[in-house]
């Protein structure tokens, strides 16, 4: 059944990679995902994806990339027939490995690929900790604890996700192999959609701009980028910021913002599908989060040549060298952070150099192709002499 051995007819056939995802709409997993599938070369191996109910627009970024999809159709999210439909899908692609993201796969796909005696069923480390989550159950705990009995293997997206769910979970960390999130290089930028961003928001060159691209809630730092914000204002710094992204915290974010005084300095985009013009537009990009593992949105700001002030936590320190490609802050360091940000607005030169290193960076680490690369040699890596799951589940 491994992939790379001869099938009945003597030839060598490619690896068979099978993802489950809870629905084929534009989030983490999907967006990891489609970054990477059109890279992957089909005569090594072969992926295809299953998503759980929902399906979705990235169904068809798959499809075009030539990998089969398929949808359950369950009609809601805690449906038990998930793990025998998740099982009929398995029995008739016949994966060489099972890759599971995010809770729900991880729990009904992970459980079904046991069922039908897959040998390799690979888990994804996407977050970290408390904030695996945005809302905590009682639950949490067991269904942490179960899903993480239930892969062979973890592919984390960073050193820091991977030690967490060593220690956390009690995972053997020979079987956490960490891949970074990979990006495309930037598109090209259409000049006018560029400027009428900065049109948008009053931004000249008086008055720059500085975005950030997150979910309002809180372990996002918004409250912290607030008060940086108005200790900008507090020191005379003329400066729009913008923030692009939407969430359970917006009414509470629009009145701690009315409350500061900082209607006009601080606005509030919500969610765009496309947000590499709004970073091609902006002189600074800040990162303000009390907890993350690898934000795409670092990378993208990378990928675009921004420079970039992001606060010092999880996988972060990863790609961001202080002074190097970034700069990084301590997290909940309102001072900080907008001291490190009125530097660049100061000094277009430094700032401008920070962003050509961060986009070499990308491009020499975190380029989409090389890391499908990655994943295609570490499955190929997992599934020798492999025929049955280990009793458990190498920091790569």
């Amino acid at each position: 059944m491994l992939g790379g051995k001869p099938n009945p007819s003597g030839r060598a056939r490619p690896l068979r990679v099978l993802h489950f995802v809870s629905t084929f709409a534009v989030k983490t997993d999907t967006k990891l995902l489609a970054r990477m599938a059109p890279h992957v070369d089909r005569s090594q191996c072969e992926w295809s994806f299953a998503c759980f109910y929902d399906s979705g627009p990235m169904r068809s970024v798959f499809e075009t990339a030539g990998c089969e999809t398929f949808n359950l159709d369950l009609p809601s999210q805690f449906d038990p027939r998930a793990i025998f439909r998740a099982q009929a899908v398995i029995d008739r692609v016949q994966p060489d490995v099972v890759h599971t993201h995010l809770l729900r796969a991880d729990l009904m796909a992970g459980m079904a690929a046991r069922l039908s005696g897959v040998g390799t069923i690979v888990g994804a480390a996407y977050a970290i900790g408390a904030f695996r989550r945005e809302r905590r159950r009682f639950s949490d705990p067991l269904l942490d604890s179960t899903c993480a009995r239930l892969p062979t293997d973890f592919i984390a997206v960073c050193r820091a996700a991977g030690e967490d769910w060593q220690m956390r979970l009690g995972i053997d960390p020979t079987h956490i192999h960490v891949i970074h999130t990979g990006v495309d290089t930037a598109p090209r930028m259409d000049r006018a959609a560029v400027q009428a961003f900065r049109d948008a928001h009053g931004a000249n060159d008086e008055t720059p701009l500085v975005l950030t691209v997150a979910r309002l809630s809180y372990e996002k730092g918004i409250d912290t980028l607030i008060e940086a914000a108005a200790r900008m204002k507090s020191r005379g710094v003329s400066f729009r910021w913008v923030i692009v992204g939407d969430g359970a915290d917006r009414a509470q974010v629009e009145r701690t913002i009315s409350a500061a005084g900082l209607a006009d300095e601080v606005r509030l985009a919500g969610f765009m599908p496309d947000v590499w013009p709004a970073m091609a537009a902006t002189d600074v990009i800040c990162i303000p989060s009390k907890c993350e593992a690898f934000p795409v949105v670092m990378l993208e700001a990378m990928a675009v040549s921004r420079p970039i002030v992001a606060t010092r936590v999880g996988g972060i320190p990863e790609a961001i060298e202080h002074d190097v490609n970034g700069l990084l802050v301590e997290p909940e360091a309102p001072d900080a952070m907008a001291t490190a940000i009125a530097s660049l607005l100061r000094d277009p030169g430094h700032a401008a150099m920070l962003g050509i290193r961060a986009r070499q960076t990308v491009c020499d680490r975190f380029d989409a192709a090389k890391v499908a690369q990655q994943y295609v040699d570490t499955y190929r890596r997992l599934t020798q002499g492999k025929e049955a799951p280990d009793a458990v589940v190498a920091f790569a």
